[in-house]
């Protein structure tokens, strides 16, 4: 049964005095069993609770409320019951490779398609059984994130570790039959699903669109913890290059014919290869941002609208500013800062920090830690005003990082102010300003790690 385990202020929940520890039993005398039944059952207007208090009374209420007001309420389990775990045994399994002593959600190896229908998580289908892949159809849980790899059966089978994973193009034609839409993606594996296979892949999801709305091609993540694991490595440039022309190929030719660009290759891959990444109507509708497709693009988008909005002025007659990034992003955001120089009295600095926690082939700043940054710019900017930090860094709704170290703890230790921005043009652009007070409520994010190894 749902048990709530935290009721946020000014909520539906809390008007009508319900507390962490009560479990919700039914819905207008439906049963709960699920996140699916509970978010269903909330969609009305007018709806019963029965309600089993944490001491153990019965309540039952009638709420009138919006159609699509929820409770307001965060439950002890994200799917309500419990996550379906993964029992794959992928050769690039991300939470495979993560330190053992990081927080144990983050090791948890979930392939829920309910998490996929309702968070964006990414989901092979091997673990699905057939009642639930009927409930999805009966549901109409659309769109979901699916795992696809490859569409060779054989290499599937054995990239994915579970013998069910051949069976996916007849999944892929079941859901597309019934109205679901997917978004799919590759994880692309130098020596495995890349060239030929990669080519295969494209020219055999195509004819599903638009029940396949997109595909997306995504770098393994490999860090530098996997002992006793497959012998896998990151493409190189030349290998990045290939990709690009392959992906920029299919897009010219897939685009007559659908209208849509429909496969795309992760700003990684561009990076990497030292190519600029491609103008926005080849994004089409940005549907798969969330892994690292079309972030550049975006934000130089944003960057061209937000500045010319901007003040052209400081917030204060002096400011000193840093600016936290990674690797991969450090020449987009040096390129990016140049309009700046204009300013009279700023004076700013980017610092990429290298990943040392994970190892230098994790080069986003979604994976950065506090304990790299403390400790690279120990030392080097207590003499700035503050330090911008991304958003995307910190866990969801929370200034901790994924090393469980706070915001605090980095601004006592390096001795300078840091303040939080979004990853995005609005972001950098009033944050070095310092209209910070101008800026968007923060992005929310699933936990950066997690979601990482989840589309994995």
């Amino acid at each position: 049964m749902p048990k709530i385990k935290e009721v946020k202020p000014g909520s539906l929940a809390e008007e009508l005095d319900l507390q962490p520890g009560d479990e919700l039993l039914k819905i207008n005398q439906i049963t709960i069993n699920d996140i699916v039944d509970l978010q269903f059952a909330l969609a009305g207007e007018q709806i019963e609770l029965e309600v089993k208090k944490a001491d153990g009374e019965l309540w039952q209420i009638e709420v009138d409320k919006d159609y699509d007001e929820g409770l307001g309420v965060e439950w002890e389990h994200p799917t309500v019951d419990r996550v379906h775990l993964c029992h794959n045994k992928c050769v690039f399994c991300f939470v495979d490779q993560i330190p053992g002593q990081m927080r144990k959600t983050l090791n948890v190896r979930d392939d829920d398609y309910r998490l996929s229908f309702l968070h964006g998580n990414f989901v092979t289908l091997t673990n699905l059984k057939d009642a639930e892949l009927e409930r999805i159809v009966k549901l109409k849980m659309s769109p979901l994130n699916i795992s696809v790899h490859a569409t060779n059966p054989q290499l599937r089978v054995r990239m994915v570790g579970n013998k069910r994973a051949g069976e996916i193009l007849n999944q892929i034609q079941y859901l597309a039959d019934n109205g679901i839409e997917m978004n799919t993606q590759i994880v692309l594996c130098p020596g495995w699903n890349d060239g030929e296979e990669l080519d295969r892949t494209i020219r055999e999801l195509a004819p599903f669109y638009p029940a396949v709305r997109t595909l997306s091609v995504v770098p393994v993540g490999l860090t530098k913890h996997r002992r006793g694991l497959h012998k896998l490595r990151g493409c190189t440039p030349d290998e990045a290059r290939q990709v690009v022309k392959q992906v920029r190929a299919w897009q010219e030719k897939l685009r007559p014919e659908l209208r849509t660009s429909f496969v795309h290759a992760a700003d990684e891959f561009y990076v990497l290869a030292n190519e600029a990444v491609p103008p926005s109507e080849y994004y089409d509708d940005f549907s798969q941002t969330e892994n690292g497709v079309g972030v550049i693009r975006t934000f130089l988008d944003e960057l061209e609208e937000a500045w010319p909005r901007a003040p052209k002025h400081l917030a204060a007659a002096h400011r000193k500013v840093g600016v936290i990034t990674s690797v991969s992003a450090a020449a987009t955001i040096r390129a990016a800062l140049t309009r700046f120089s204009a300013v009279h009295g700023l004076h700013y600095e980017v610092f990429p920090i290298v990943n040392n926690f994970y190892g230098n082939n994790v080069s986003v700043a979604g994976l950065l830690t506090a304990t790299d940054i403390m400790e690279q710019l120990a030392g080097k900017v207590a003499h700035l005003d503050t330090l911008l930090l991304p958003d995307i860094m910190l866990k969801d709704d929370d200034d901790v990082c994924l090393d469980d170290y706070r915001v605090s703890d980095i601004q006592k230790k390096l001795k300078t102010h840091v303040t939080v921005v979004p990853a995005t043009g609005t972001g950098l652009v009033y944050g070095t300003l310092g209209y910070t007070q101008s800026l968007p409520p923060r992005r929310r994010y699933e936990a950066t790690l997690r979601s990482v190894a989840s589309a994995q």
